[in-house]
């Protein structure tokens, strides 16, 4: 339930940007984002990695998506 609000509170952010992005099995797609918090990065400690990516408001999916550094072809603000 808190996790829908914070979903709905992220749609009404003024910033957006369209992010290319190139998921594990090599497919490229274009993405809807909101702000981007790097404060709110996650690790990934499998990769020895403190600060693999990014966590933003996907419109696409209607739900805050994880987005890693190493896989994003392009970031560009709408």
């Amino acid at each position: 339930m808190i996790k829908n609000f914070l979903n709905k509170i992220s749609q009404f952010n003024s910033s957006k940007y369209y992010v290319v992005y190139k998921n594990r099995d090599d497919k490229i797609k274009t993405y809807l984002i909101g702000s981007i918090n790097l404060y709110n990065s996650f690790s990934n400690k499998k990769q020895n990695r403190d600060n693999a990516g990014f966590k933003a408001y996907c419109f696409a999916r209607n739900e805050v998506r994880s987005f890693r550094h190493d896989r994003i072809v392009s970031l560009t603000k709408k």
